[in-house]
């Protein structure tokens, strides 16, 4: 039997793999748009060692196994990083960071991501548009409509 070209087979397996271990997560943490970030991460690193995943007995256990353990250091991070790293001219206006918190969650999912990567996480333009795969410059619109609509939102400045 011939072995399929080795991106074909990623292919195939991302598009097996994906729902499973989404659901699995989904499970375990509740949070969908985590959930998919996580399991879309796990693919990428088994994207970049598929010459050895795909012999693996059960390659989307390894998938889950790794999925698990990212979700468990975005946990870890996020409880240990929830103090609030400034952000401009938008944290001066807010003395109870659980307004911000409130405001973060009324911001559309990639507007909110990018602005709590960016700003209470610390990650750099270019981290964040790995990670969401997408554009630094698609990272850098969201960054600024998230601001504003923050701004909006805690009743500040539109300007």
């Amino acid at each position: 039997m011939s072995t399929p070209e080795p991106d074909q087979g990623f292919a195939e397996f991302f598009r097996r793999c994906l729902p499973v271990v989404t659901r699995t997560l989904t499970a375990l943490n509740g949070d969908t748009r985590v959930v998919e970030d996580i399991a879309q991460d796990a693919l990428v690193i088994a994207q970049h060692r598929w010459h050895d995943v795909h012999a693996y007995d059960k390659p989307e256990a390894w998938v889950l196994k790794v999925a698990i353990r990212l979700m468990r250091r975005w946990q870890q991070r996020h409880e240990l990083e929830t103090p609030l790293v400034e952000v401009p001219d938008v944290v001066q206006q807010v003395h109870d960071v659980e307004a911000l918190h409130s405001a973060l969650r009324e911001l559309s999912p990639r507007h909110r991501e990018a602005v709590a990567l960016h700003h209470l996480l610390g990650y750099s333009v270019s981290e964040i548009a790995a990670a969401l795969v997408v554009g630094e410059s698609t990272v850098r619109t969201h960054l600024t409509r998230g601001r504003a609509e923050l701004r909006r939102i805690l009743g500040g400045s539109d300007g």
